[in-house]
């Protein structure tokens, strides 16, 4: 069996979340009036054990954040969800008053499964929508919504992510292999991961009337933006 080419899928979210750690920190102060355990200590506590993480389990690793295979894993990500979210959105506006075919659509093309840990930054999930999307979209479907008003040429643009996704499939495939990390590194990588996803949320209401901030605490524009 052929040996997969490790793909830094996971460097990729370690480093978002040591960057949003980073952000926690810098505005703890304003924070901690939000949770009884957000204070100083905590954040410096959070941003050790992520730095720690990061020496164990990836002081190997980081450059590869900067090779040509990452670069075009992460356009495929970027250009594939933005498509989604535009289908999506249009879609919402057409077929408010059919709801029952959205959510039959929504279902059956991924977007029901995937689509919220995708716009979160899961590389997986958004890998798996995008397979999902391009085996079940059917022709009357698709006419049935560039008929309402929707540019046909937007469902091309994802079928050619989705086939581009193939390229990356090594990437996407590493997330569930023992590649990269060892299981104690997959749980540890998993806990940091939940806890800053938790931050995350409770950070992003707050800051809901700050724009900038708010995109500090917004995974999945930390993501692409690395």
């Amino acid at each position: 069996m052929e040996t997969l080419t490790v793909c830094p899928t996971s460097t990729a979210t370690i480093l978002a979340c040591q960057k949003i750690a980073r952000t926690f920190r810098e505005n703890i102060y304003e924070l901690s009036i939000l949770r009884k355990e957000w204070d100083p200590e905590y954040a410096t506590s959070l941003n050790i054990w992520i730095d720690d993480t990061i020496e164990k389990h990836y002081s190997d690793s980081l450059d590869s954040i900067e090779d040509e295979h990452y670069k075009h894993w992460h356009e495929v990500m970027v250009e594939g969800l933005q498509h989604l979210k535009v289908l999506r959105a249009s879609m919402k506006v057409d077929f408010k008053k059919d709801k029952e075919f959205l959510r039959a659509f929504f279902e059956k093309t991924g977007y029901t499964e995937y689509f919220s840990d995708a716009k979160n930054g899961d590389h997986f999930s958004l890998y798996k929508f995008l397979k999902t999307f391009a085996a079940n979209l059917d022709e009357e479907s698709r006419q049935r919504i560039t008929d309402k008003g929707t540019m046909d040429s937007l469902f091309d643009k994802i079928l050619v992510c989705a086939g581009r996704v193939d390229e990356c499939e090594d990437c996407f495939m590493a997330l569930e292999s023992d590649a990269e990390l060892n299981k104690y590194g997959r749980m540890e990588v998993s806990s940091i991961y939940s806890v800053i996803q938790d931050i995350c949320r409770i950070a992003i209401a707050y800051y809901q009337f700050d724009p900038d901030k708010r995109c500090k605490f917004t995974y999945y524009k930390v993501l692409v933006n690395l």
